[in-house]
């Protein structure tokens, strides 16, 4: 059984024409979005991109006036999901903190990967989609969203893909019990530092299973049950929501390749119930099919 997620190389209504842009040419148009959109008081905040310390790191940035547009910017490093800055206690847009009053109209800058993510978030009912402002870099891949703006087209990375899928097919070949030594061998190195939570948007939770101690679920200290328990119950509650956006491997200080493990379950959800996360925003997701269906509210 293969643990490969099959999407359609292009989105249906909606493929990419032409050359891929130039990441001069999106950093141009999301400067020129974001201008237009605080110039005439047509949003508060822009969540994008911005240069870091160094010329290969790229970190969040909330532009709000003008004079701060011409640090937005966008290239090959731009990888962060952005959409974990609109949910929890303190996001955007559903933060606790805030009146509906005083909630901010905000701009995202979403690549793939987080278009796919917004329509999750709207699927579970975090925010509405007209509440939030989308600039869009497309790949042709399947987005369940339409951008409000499409500031981009950039190529699908077939590499990763590809090393993913081999990866996951050398994973399949393995003996059960060969499995889970791989993976114990894996959560044996996590330090529970409960970065692949933090970066994660689907993890919005006020308050973490893995933090509760009435009762308590799981012990906090790192040992391979422990690990093993916390990666295993977070893996569970991704079933049928990750987009795969790789956040959780790239914050993991350990290298523990977390996108495998949700990559399998997704590929086992599509497989039985034709489902991709974020493709479609208005299917039911998968796991909430299931309860409706076993309830008799279907």
């Amino acid at each position: 059984m293969s643990g490969t997620i099959s999407q359609p190389a292009e989105s249906e209504g909606r493929a990419v024409d032409g050359a891929a842009s130039q990441p001069q040419e999106i950093t141009q148009k999301i400067q020129e979005e974001a201008r237009r959109l605080l110039r005439d008081d047509k949003g508060d905040v822009v969540i994008g991109y911005c240069q870091a310390w160094d010329d290969e790191v790229v970190s969040p940035c909330f532009v709000t006036d003008g004079s701060q547009v011409g640090k937005l910017v966008f290239n090959e490093h731009c990888y962060h999901n952005l959409a974990r800055y609109l949910v929890g206690c303190e996001g955007y847009l559903t933060s606790r903190f805030r009146t509906d009053e005083e909630a901010p109209r905000v701009a995202l800058v979403s690549t793939p990967a987080t278009l796919r993510t917004v329509v999750g978030l709207i699927q579970e009912h975090q925010f509405e989609r007209d509440d939030l402002i989308v600039l869009g870099i497309v790949d042709g891949t399947p987005v369940g969203i339409e951008p409000d703006v499409t500031v981009g087209r950039i190529k699908v990375d077939r590499d990763e893909q590809e090393r993913v899928s081999a990866e996951l097919q050398r994973l399949e070949m393995m003996s059960v019990s060969e499995r889970w030594d791989w993976w114990e061998g894996q959560f044996s190195k996590c330090i529970r530092c409960y970065a692949c939570r933090q970066v994660c948007p689907f993890c919005y939770c006020e308050q973490c299973i893995a933090e509760e101690n009435q009762p308590q679920w799981i012990d906090r200290s790192s040992s391979p049950q422990n690990n093993r328990s916390f990666h295993i119950i977070r893996a569970c509650h991704l079933i049928g929501r990750c987009t795969d956006c790789g956040a959780c491997d790239r914050a993991c200080p350990m290298n523990i390749p977390l996108s495998l493990l949700y990559g399998k379950l997704a590929a086992e959800v599509q497989r039985a119930f034709g489902y991709v996360a974020g493709t479609d925003l208005e299917a039911t997701p998968a796991l909430v099919d299931v309860l409706a269906s076993e309830s008799g509210e279907r």
